[in-house]
């Protein structure tokens, strides 16, 4: 079994342009942030999938761990983690909709 281990999850806002994801990040901005406790490459993903879909929002999920080295299989797991992903169409469609 996987040892349990701390990490920190920031959702950064995305969307689709195209075929590319664009990621928008701003230094001074805040994001909202997570910290989880996860046995397993399995338990995080689904831990993070869980936080992403509750924040409702087209993101990318990026992952820290708190302490200790990273677990193998880390980077493969947590490197594509978008979720919710809109086009520029439709977030214009929803901005013209609300306004």
């Amino acid at each position: 079994m996987a040892q349990p281990r701390d990490y920190e999850v920031a959702l950064y806002p995305a969307h689709r342009d195209g075929n590319f994801v664009v990621t928008k990040f701003d230094m001074t901005g805040s994001y909202p942030k997570h910290q989880i406790t996860a046995a397993g490459m399995a338990d995080l993903v689904d831990q993070i999938t869980d936080i992403a879909m509750a924040h409702g929002e087209g993101c990318r999920a990026s992952v820290r761990v708190l302490g200790g080295r990273k677990p193998p299989g880390f980077k493969a797991a947590t490197e594509d983690l978008y979720f919710n992903l809109k086009t520029k169409e439709q977030l214009e469609e929803n901005a013209a909709d609300a306004a």
